[in-house]
């Protein structure tokens, strides 16, 4: 019962796992992309938004801008997440790549 007991605890230490960095590392650009374009059109949306208070007076103007106000905070908290994302994203790739080609120099 003893030996059993030990041999459950191997297993639970050892740890299998199989990636493959070069998909780590092509998920990492596709979110680099999206962050892009997330950005491009929030910056549009920005640009309409500023025209129009820039041109609209009144409680519900003032309003409106602290709506906007609001966008904007939630919208730096979307992107700081996305480049968090990307960043652990091509960190990962990286790890993944150098293990495995340290692993194949030893072989080597």
């Amino acid at each position: 019962m003893h030996d059993a007991g030990r041999a459950g605890a191997r297993e639970a230490m050892i740890m299998r796992f199989e990636v493959d960095s070069d998909q780590v590392e092509q998920a990492s650009t596709a979110v680099a992309g999206s962050v892009a374009t997330v950005r491009t059109e929030v910056g549009a949306l920005m640009r309409n938004l500023d025209a129009l208070q820039a041109t609209w007076q009144g409680p519900a103007a003032a309003a409106f801008g602290g709506t906007v106000a609001q966008w904007r905070g939630a919208q730096a908290q979307v992107e700081g997440a996305l480049d968090a994302i990307q960043a652990a994203l091509a960190a990962a790739a990286r790890t993944y790549a150098d293990a495995e080609a340290a692993a194949t120099r030893m072989f080597a």
